[in-house]
C-alpha cells in the first residue's frame, strides 16, 4: 500500500512557495505563554506551565464564570489574550457558528454564522462542531462538514467573514472531527474520509489552495496533525487510512510511511525521544512507535515497538518525560514506558472517556463522559491527587490559560478559576 505524493493546487509549485513565504511573513505573531490557540494547545501536546489552576473544584467551588452555549458542539474552547472561541451547531437553522466570549468574565462577544446545510450523517455521539478551531491572533479559522461536503473559512478576531471556501466534498458514516493546523502561512485540514480523501493547505490571507496530498486509499479516519522539528527539518505527522505518514508541511511532500497501528484514527499522535507514537482502531485498538527518519516505506525498519492491550480510540494519550499516560474510551488507564512500549502499570480508573488529558505543571487532569474529573501525579501509576464533579456531561478538552481551565460542557462554558467574578447579564 502507497500514498501518492502532492498534486498541485491552482499555482505552479514554483509560485506556491513564493506565496506560502510571503504569507509566513505576514503571519507572524507572538502567542503568548497564557494563551491556547489550537487542539491540544500551542505545542499540539496536551501541556502546559500555567501556575495556580486550581486542583479542586465543584458545580459551585472554584468556578469563575458559567455560561450557557447556543447549540450543539464537541469542539474544544480555544484561549488567545481575553477571547475565547469555539464552535457549535445550532440544528433549528442548520447553522455552524464560531463564538466568542470573553476570557475574563463570560460575556459573549459575538456569534457568526458561517456555513447553513443539513448536516448529514455522522456517530450518534458525534456533532456537527467538533472540530476545534485555531488562531494565530490575527484571525480565527475553523471546518465544518455537511451534505455538500467541507467549508473552512477564515475569521477576523472580530467575527468578520474574511474568506470561505470548500476544498472538497467529504462523506462519512461518522461525520467529522479533525481540527486545524497552522503552519507557516498556510491552514492544514484533514480530509480523511470515506468519499474522496485528500489533506490540504489552504492560505491564511485568501484561503486559495497551497498544496493537496491525495491518500491512496479513501477510508474514514479524524485525527489532527501535529507538526514537529527533526534533524533541522519541519515534519507533519498524520495518523489515517491504515497509516502513520509523515509529511513536509510546506510543500505536502510524502517523507515516508509506516503501515499501522490500525485502520482508523481518532487521537493525536506524540512525538518524543525520536519516536512517533500513533494509536488507533474503532474495534481492535492498537499502538505504535516508529523511529523519525528514512524515506519512503519504513514499516519493515523503522517500527520500535507495538501494543494493544488497554489502547485508546478517541482520546490522545499524554506523553511526558519517559512516561505515556493513556486512557481508553472505556476509561481504562495505562502507564508505558514511552522507549520500550512495556506497560508500567494498567487499572480501570475512570467512567468512559472522550475527552483528552492535559497536564498543568506535574499534575495531569482526566476528564470523564460524566463530567467528572480526576486530577493525577505526573509518575507511573494512577496516583490521585483529587476526583472533582461538575454534574455536565462533556466530551470534550479542556483549553488551559490565565491560571485557569476552559471547560466544555453538553451545554455550557466554564472557566475553573481559585477567585470568582460577576456572572456576565
Amino acid at each position: 500500500m502507497k500514498f501518492q505524493t502532492a498534486v498541485a493546487g491552482s499555482y505552479s509549485l514554483t509560485v506556491r512557495s513564493i506565496v506560502l513565504a510571503a504569507c509566513t511573513l505576514i503571519g507572524i505573531v507572538t502567542v503568548s505563554a497564557d494563551d491556547w490557540p489550537a487542539w491540544r494547545g500551542p505545542r499540539g501536546d496536551g501541556i502546559s506551565h500555567e501556575p495556580n489552576v486550581p486542583v479542586r473544584w465543584s458545580s459551585t467551588e472554584n468556578i469563575a464564570w458559567s455560561v450557557a452555549v447556543p447549540g450543539i458542539g464537541w469542539s474544544s474552547p480555544i484561549v488567545l489574550g481575553d477571547r475565547v472561541f469555539l464552535t457549535t451547531s445550532t440544528p433549528e437553522d442548520e447553522a455552524r457558528r464560531v463564538l466568542c466570549y470573553q476570557a475574563t468574565n463570560g460575556r459573549l462577544l459575538w456569534n457568526r454564522n458561517v456555513h447553513q446545510g443539513p448536516g448529514g450523517k455522522m456517530h450518534r455521539q458525534n456533532s456537527s462542531a467538533s472540530s476545534t478551531p485555531a488562531t494565530d491572533g490575527n484571525h480565527v479559522y475553523a471546518a465544518f462538514v455537511d451534505d455538500e461536503g467541507m467549508t473552512v473559512a477564515g475569521l477576523t478576531m472580530d467575527g468578520e467573514i474574511v474568506w470561505k471556501t470548500s476544498p472538497g466534498s467529504y462523506f462519512s458514516n461518522h461525520g467529522f472531527a479533525a481540527s486545524p493546523v497552522l503552519y507557516q502561512g498556510g491552514v492544514i485540514v484533514n480530509g480523511h474520509q470515506d468519499g474522496a480523501a485528500f489533506v490540504v493547505m489552504l492560505d491564511k490571507i485568501t484561503g486559495q489552495e497551497i498544496w493537496r496530498f491525495k491518500p491512496a486509499v479513501d477510508l474514514r479516519s479524524f485525527s489532527t496533525p501535529i507538526i514537529i522539528q527533526h534533524d533541522g527539518q519541519d515534519i507533519m505527522i498524520l495518523t489515517g487510512a491504515s497509516q502513520t505518514v509523515a509529511l513536509n508541511p510546506a510543500t505536502g511532500e510524502l517523507i515516508w510511511y509506516a503501515v499501522g497501528p490500525s485502520e482508523k484514527f481518532v487521537s493525536t499522535p506524540s512525538v518524543g525521544h525520536g519516536l512517533v507514537f500513533s494509536f488507533g482502531g474503532s474495534n481492535e485498538k492498537r499502538a505504535m512507535a516508529v523511529r523519525l527518519g528514512g524515506s519512503g516505506d519504513v514499516t519493515a525498519t523503522h517500527i520500535e515497538w507495538r501494543a494493544e492491550r488497554g489502547m485508546p480510540y478517541v482520546p490522545t494519550p499524554l506523553l511526558s518525560g519517559d512516561y505515556l499516560h493513556i486512557v481508553n474510551d472505556m476509561g481504562i488507564y495505562s502507564c508505558l514506558d514511552a522507549k520500550t512500549g512495556k506497560q508500567i502499570s494498567q487499572s480501570r480508573s475512570l467512567g468512559s472517556v472522550y475527552s483528552s488529558p492535559v497536564m498543568v505543571e506535574d499534575r495531569i487532569y482526566f476528564f470523564e463522559d460524566s463530567g467528572a474529573c480526576s486530577v493525577i501525579r505526573d509518575e507511573p501509576g494512577f496516583q490521585l491527587i483529587a476526583k472533582n464533579e461538575l454534574g455536565m456531561q462533556t466530551f470534550c478538552t479542556p483549553a488551559v490559560a490565565h491560571e485557569s481551565l476552559f471547560v466544555r460542557t453538553n451545554e455550557r462554558l466554564l472557566r475553573i478559576h481559585h477567585k470568582a467574578v460577576d456572572q456576565p447579564d
